[in-house]
């Protein structure tokens, strides 16, 4: 059995009540403990729920549902209303909106709905339209009350048309951080600089000699794949004696290869191949 057939209500009936008609036609006759002609509107605490089960409480609604809830105080002696509810928190957004002409009967304020614990929740698609009656006397009437509203009236949807859960809203975002972040990291590898080429034929003694830290014995770099060779104490003597072997790093050599450095060559076969070809 639908609502619409439990409320007895005619084939084709909508029900898209003005902001006007919602006050005074609902709210005022509500709060005033007069009869409403179809009770189309359920009587809910949606501050102890979350917005996506509120839908299958409500007498009647497709995209939007209509409830009558209590409203209670944020602290014993104040006038700000609880926002609390289920496992989040509504929260308003823009500025309220007088409802009556000439005189304001009602005062209707929007809300949007964060999952979580303020003020970090997670914004989701559901809206509130929240309707209060205007000149009301809101001062603490009993003690120990926290009640501020007998009854307020409000409008559930959600921006999509659809009943999402804060699961559903998570996880669409959590893919979508996924790709952002995947396509970032391809974009750093893409952007990465080139290796370092060999260095400038001015190159620091570095290019040539290195110390080993187990001994503190320098070492000669050698193009063989032989094993290294301890520089014995008549290094400087057999440099000296054959030039061919070393280059001194801090001579400026103007033929010295571009490609000198851990693999250096003999001046000769650098000075040749710098020499033009006859034809």
């Amino acid at each position: 059995m639908t609502a619409a057939t439990s409320l007895e209500l005619p084939p084709g009936f909508r029900f898209h009540p003005t902001d006007e008609e919602l006050v005074l036609h609902y709210l005022c006759r509500k709060c005033t403990s007069q009869p409403i002609a179809v009770p189309i509107i359920a009587e809910v605490d949606l501050y102890k729920f979350d917005p996506w089960d509120l839908p299958g409480m409500a007498l009647y609604g497709e995209k939007e549902w209509y409830f009558f809830t209590p409203r209670d105080r944020k602290y014993p002696n104040g006038s700000r209303p609880n926002r609390a509810a289920g496992r989040g928190y509504w929260k308003a957004t823009g500025a309220d909106k007088p409802i009556g002409q000439p005189k304001t009967a009602g005062i209707k304020k929007a809300l949007v709905f964060y999952a979580g614990k303020a003020p970090k929740g997670e914004k989701t698609n559901w809206i509130m339209h929240e309707y209060r009656l205007a000149e009301v006397d809101r001062s603490v009437r009993k003690k120990n009350s926290l009640r501020l509203d007998d009854w307020v009236l409000c409008r559930i949807h959600n921006k999509k048309g659809t009943i999402e859960k804060q699961g559903q809203h998570l996880s669409v975002k959590k893919a979508n951080s996924t790709e952002v972040a995947e396509e970032d990291e391809k974009k750093s590898v893409v952007m990465q600089p080139p290796p370092p080429g060999p260095s400038s034929a001015t190159g620091t003694v570095n290019d040539y000699v290195y110390f080993d830290t187990s001994d503190s014995v320098p070492r000669l770099h050698t193009d063989s794949s032989c094993s290294e060779h301890v520089v014995s104490p008549e290094f400087t003597c057999e440099v000296q004696s054959n030039p061919y072997n070393y280059l001194d790093a801090t001579m400026d050599i103007p033929f010295a290869s571009p490609f000198q450095g851990n693999h250096q060559m003999s001046p000769l076969q650098d000075m040749f191949m710098y020499l033009q070809k006859p034809f």
